[in-house]
């Protein structure tokens, strides 16, 4: 089977001190537990049952109670006019020093069309909601496989610098023997070590960016940026890369799409929730209190004077200065801009899976091209080695093929990464990461 449909999917990471075998899937899962994208989601979706709530008890019976106790330090004085007592206006204090009322009043709305849209708008606000939560899923999955297929690929790069350095390792003692018997120039030698070490720097550099794959695969899922991880291969599974991207595209399966559709609904709620504000609004109420009243203010304690009242109230919308006309034409105008959003991100996505088919197509066919030129490559450095040994070929022919293999391999590690890469990047466009992790 052909290296480019052989994706490994296995972690070793040293966690508490095991060392356990994780594979994508499993690191998925680990992220789905512990990062702090999902947890954001979470909240968000519990923040939408509590908003539900808070629209209902609009609706439901509000119950207060209060309390106040006045010391008249000064109190009013109201002119009698004459013929009351005397023929005279006469000044008067009415109360007393001290005056203490409690009450607990209970109201119910009966009819507010504006608040029963508030409580309407529950629906779409927790699925927008449980939407955000698989979005946020679906981000972990994208993230972290993109870094995963890059780690990989980077060390598969490392693995091919380790074997062309022993391929040179193996020259070494030819050239040592080559040079002793004056054969071999010491510029060979030279050039030999030279082709060495460039090896060994970009060795270097490969281990550098696998490192930096893996540190990005661990912050994606929130696994301790100190744990060590060692990649693993695993069975060959090219089948299931590419099974989630065979079906047809289709808006519906896209969590943008619904989306963005909830939210039209959510803007339609709104738009008939600022027009009903027109509306005029009935409530009832009932309230029972208490008064105590005296000079003193212990003694005015010792007698209460107890109230009860029932009644509707009806509140009728007039005249707001132009706001609540405002507010509705707001709404409707940002009804339509979704609406246009939509059709706009609507030909985006399909363009998007257009795009993303196209590239996962030629990238497979540079895998194909470059793994056979990479065939080629070690073919033609191996059969130009012979020729060195055998004394037939100069060793320029031989760093010549060097060369030739190292842009193969280089060509070979890009190509297979953008192939990976695009496979994952369909399965976004297509709506399909959650069935690919699942796949795995």
């Amino acid at each position: 089977m052909r290296p480019y449909l052989l994706f490994p999917l296995l972690l070793l990471a040293a966690i508490a001190g095991a060392q356990p075998a994780l594979t994508l899937k499993d690191a998925i899962h680990f992220g789905k537990a512990n990062s702090p994208l999902i947890v954001i989601a979470a909240n968000d979706r519990e923040r939408a049952e509590a908003q539900a709530t808070e629209a209902l008890s609009s609706y439901l019976p509000q119950v207060n109670a209060s309390g106040q106790l006045d010391n008249n330090l000064k109190r009013p004085t109201t002119i009698l006019p004459p013929g009351v007592f005397s023929d005279q206006p006469t000044p008067v204090q009415f109360g007393t020093q001290y005056n203490t009322t409690l009450n607990i009043q209970a109201e119910q709305t009966l009819f507010d069309l504006a608040s029963l849209n508030g409580i309407q708008a529950a629906g779409p606000n927790r699925e927008m909601a449980r939407i955000r939560e698989e979005q946020a899923e679906e981000q972990l999955i994208y993230e972290a496989s993109r870094a995963y297929a890059a780690a990989l690929t980077t060390r598969l790069k490392v693995q091919l610098l380790d074997a062309n350095q022993a391929q040179y390792d193996s020259l070494v003692p030819l050239m040592e023997l080559r040079r002793s018997m004056g054969v071999a120039q010491a510029l060979d030698v030279d050039r030999l070590e030279v082709a060495r070490r460039n090896i060994l720097s970009q060795r270097t550099v490969a281990q550098a960016n696998m490192e930096l794959s893996m540190g990005q695969l661990k912050q994606i899922i929130g696994m301790p940026l100190a744990t060590d991880i060692v990649l693993v291969d695993t069975l060959p599974v090219g089948g299931q890369l590419i099974a989630t991207t065979q079906g047809p595209f289709s808006l519906d399966r896209l969590n943008a799409y619904r989306y963005a559709e909830t939210a039209l609904l959510l803007n339609g709620i709104d738009v008939r929730r600022k027009r009903n504000a027109y509306l005029p609004t009935l409530s009832a109420f009932g309230r029972y209190g208490a008064n105590a009243q005296g000079n003193d203010l212990g003694d005015s304690y010792d007698r209460w004077f107890d109230y009860a009242t029932v009644g509707v109230k009806m509140n009728v919308p007039l005249y707001s200065g132009s706001r609540r006309s405002s507010q509705l034409k707001q709404s409707q105008l940002a009804l339509s801009n979704a609406q246009q959003q939509l059709k706009l991100n609507s030909m985006a996505w399909e363009l998007e899976e257009q795009n993303a088919r196209t590239r996962m197509e030629a990238t497979l066919a540079n895998v194909e091209n470059d793994d056979a030129n990479l065939r080629l490559a070690e073919e033609v450095f191996r059969l130009t080695e012979k020729q060195y040994s055998l004394g037939a070929a100069p060793f320029s022919d031989v760093l010549n093929a060097d060369y030739q293999l190292k842009e193969a391999r280089n060509n070979y590690t890009a190509s297979l990464l953008q192939y990976y890469l695009a496979i994952i990047d369909l399965n976004k466009a297509l709506g399909t990461l959650i069935p690919f992790a699942n796949s795995l």
